[in-house]
């Protein structure tokens, strides 16, 4: 992804910044401020009588310590808010909801000169409980001065932000606002004064904390117009910059000419994400090229436990996860799930001489799938990345390293596992699911004397808890939190579909680090430690980096349980006990040459409605629907699967009154379909649960060479069936 020329000059200088001193006028007590936009008359910024629109909290301009901006929820207001302002540690300043547990809305008109909150030189602010949309960016943070403190975004909505793309319009940086690309939150910068020491950052201590974000350009960009801002000290822009649980999805809306990324990342150190989910990012075509997360100048940070999946194809440059741009340095991408995008999954470019190159980059554990351009990708010759690429999983129909034009001639390559089919990896973040055992995944808690499912799956939350009126323990997509007591286990567990050995990723840390005493972590099969093997793992109450969980050579029996287990401090008190574990496990040596677990909602797996049948998907189901006496559903062509492989086994729930089912396949060498190549087995009546049934389809003398497709008969009748998996083993 190229930078722009004038972007380029302005990368090859150190920006002077400095301290500064703030004065405002201060007001003798913290103030609330009601708005509701929905109010006939303006009122007196009271709960009783508001504000109708920002006019009133426009005209104050400055807010002062513990000073709280509440708008109305559910109400839309439709309207620029310019603020500024200092809080203090004790006192933040507040832009908040009030009156209901809807967001409250600043909805603009879909101008690229729209902006929803313009904050400039913002101390100690929490802006939380919004939504915000239709405009050119959603809220502006813009400097002039440097050695800001603490702000945060937390439970925000950004939707509709678009319209500047590279500077265009309103974003220039002479008449405009100094922004790159349109943004829901954009951190900028247009002017400095050069006389302040060369010491400090602009900003220290940002979070950003259940963000969502759909049909935006960015949704989130800390950028300083694309520049870079560093100096001899080695200090960053912002520092310390904390996020979680974001949640970016089909940013795909253009500035003009394109549509760059989800997020952009330049000029920060000391940076941790966790939790999060970024889905089709960079959805449009972008000359320059697309990822998910745009990086450059970057230090110091890592990126763990997240999945980052499904950029889509635009005939745009790179179309990557990553695009580890320019100027890094130990950036670590760590145990995070990357997969389905159209170009790689990580991409180290060396395109801009003079500028600095990507050292030391760290990309460990992670799990790999279906990357159009493989897991890697290497491009530019202008200086040489270096790194460490290791531990991780993968399964890719094209390479693993990609080397465009370039190679990995700075990187040490340690233990990296090929998995020939990906349905052969099991990644607890991208599996999670409301149904207890789908996909092979189930939530668990032990009370001090026995394991039990966690019995209550909290829909809005998507949240696996012990009952509707009891929240812990409890099991999220990615989270654990334990019960109070002593001996009390919260777990996410795996059970062994068949016989094998496994590798087994994960990263355990603090999600939370506001107290507390920390946890206790270890992984167990069938109730015996595996992991670590001197002793359980501590993680202190601080800890947002954590712990490897890596153990590769584990063998299983069908039906062994891994568990992922947690339990409190030796206090047994289970505050802030939130704790990040999102683990992926995979046969490295599998009996199972062909595995359909129809995890996906929608996707059949490559099994088609041939003859007779409709089908869906949901739930780890696969539903299948017969409307006459003659159904059948050819699988995927091409399996190229040995013979060897002889076991068919099916899980599956028959509906109707027809106990005969029959399988037929075809091989590379006779390609027919007929009775002679095909096996009948009995299935029970009117089920009312799961079956699984072994065919031996060994003992039909067709069954030699290499095996292209199969076939399956589910009865000869109208009704439906409901199946949970099809494997080809050569385990019985």
């Amino acid at each position: 992804m190229a930078f722009g020329s004038k972007m380029l000059k302005a990368m090859l200088f150190a920006i002077v910044v400095g301290c500064c001193f703030f004065v405002w006028n201060a007001k003798a007590n913290a103030a609330d401020y009601y708005v509701d936009c929905s109010a006939g008359t303006n009122g007196t910024g009271t709960q009783v009588s508001p504000y109708n629109s920002f006019n009133s909290i426009n005209s104050i301009g400055t807010m002062s310590a513990g000073d709280r901006i509440l708008l109305k929820s559910g109400v839309t207001c439709n309207q620029q808010m310019t603020v500024t302002g200092q809080g203090n540690s004790t006192n933040y300043i507040t832009i908040d909801s009030y009156g209901g547990t809807a967001k409250a809305k600043i909805i603009r008109n879909g101008n690229q000169a729209d902006r929803g909150i313009k904050l400039t030189n913002p101390s100690y602010w929490k802006i939380n409980n919004l939504e915000v949309g239709s405009a050119g960016t959603g809220i502006l943070v813009t400097f002039s001065t440097a050695g800001h403190n603490d702000l945060s975004f937390t439970n925000l909505y950004f939707h509709d932000i678009y319209g500047i793309h590279q500077g265009s319009g309103s974003g220039n940086d002479s008449t405009g606002d100094a922004i790159w690309n349109s943004a829901g939150i954009e951190f900028t910068s247009k002017t400095f004064n050069a006389s302040n020491p060369a010491s400090t950052y602009i900003v220290d201590n940002v979070t950003f904390d259940t963000i969502e974000g759909t049909r935006n350009l960015d949704t989130i960009s800390i950028d300083w117009y694309n520049s870079g801002y560093m100096n001899a000290t080695g200090h960053k822009a912002a520092e310390h910059v904390f996020m979680n649980n974001l949640n970016m999805h089909g940013d795909n809306a253009g500035g003009g000419t394109g549509c760059d990324d989800g997020m952009r990342l330049t000029s920060v150190r000391y940076l941790t994400m966790i939790n999060s989910k970024l889905d089709g990012e960079g959805g449009c075509h972008s000359d320059t090229g697309t990822a998910a997360i745009y990086i450059a100048f970057v230090s110091d940070s890592y990126i763990l436990n997240s999945m980052f999946t499904n950029v889509p194809n635009t005939s745009s440059p790179d179309m990557v996860a990553f695009d580890y741009e320019c100027c890094t340095d130990n950036l670590q991408i760590n145990n995070n799930y990357i997969a389905g995008n159209a170009g790689a999954g990580i991409s180290y470019l060396a395109i801009h001489p003079g500028l600095g190159l990507e050292t030391n980059s760290v990309a460990g554990g992670n799990v790999f799938i279906n990357n159009g351009s493989g897991s890697f990708r290497r491009a530019g010759n202008s200086d040489t990345p270096s790194g460490t690429i290791r531990d991780n999983l993968y399964s890719e129909p094209n390479n693993f390293l990609y080397q465009d034009g370039a190679n990995y001639s700075g990187f040490t390559l340690t233990n990296n596992l090929q998995i020939t089919n990906s349905s052969n990896i099991y990644h607890a973040a991208k599996q999670f699911s409301s149904t207890q055992g789908s996909s092979n995944w189930s939530y668990k808690a032990y009370n001090g004397s026995s394991w039990s499912n966690l019995g209550y799956y909290d829909t809005t939350g998507n949240i696996w808890q012990a009952s509707s009126v009891s929240n812990v323990p409890q099991v999220s997509q990615f989270e654990m939190h334990p019960d109070t007591g002593v001996g009390k286990i919260v777990a996410r567990a795996w059970t062994a579909p068949t016989s094998g050995t496994v590798s087994i990723r994960g990263r355990v840390l603090k999600s939370v680090i506001a107290g507390g005493d920390g946890v206790v972590a270890r992984i167990t099969k069938n109730g015996t430690r595996i992991w670590p093997a001197g002793g359980d793992q501590s993680v202190a109450y601080n800890d947002r980096f954590g712990y490897e969980s890596n153990l590769d050579g584990v063998t299983v029996a069908a039906g062994d349980e891994i568990r992922f287990e947690i339990t409190s401090g030796a206090a047994g008190s289970n505050q802030y006990d939130n704790v990040s574990w999102s683990p992926a496990v995979a046969y490295t040596a599998s009996s199972i040459a062909a595995q359909w677990d129809f995890a996906t909602a929608g996707s059949t797996e490559g099994w088609n409605n041939t003859n007779q049948i409709s089908s869906s998907v949901s739930g780890g189901i696969w539903t299948i629907t017969s409307s006459g006496g003659d159904p059948y559903s050819v699988g995927p062509n091409n399996l190229g699967i040995a013979s060897s492989y002889r076991y068919l086994k099916i899980r599956l729930k028959n509906n109707t009154s027809d106990t005969g089912a029959k399988l037929f396949f075809i091989t590379n060498a006779d390609s027919t379909w007929n009775e002679a190549k095909s096996k009948t087995f009995t299935t029970a009546a009117n089920m009312g649960s799961y079956t699984e049934y072994t065919i031996d389809m060994g003992t039909v003398a067709g069954w030699s060479g290499t095996i292209k497709s199969l076939r399956f008969d589910p009865f000869s009748t109208a009704g439906t069936m409901n199946v949970d998996y099809i494997w080809l083993t050569n385990t019985p």
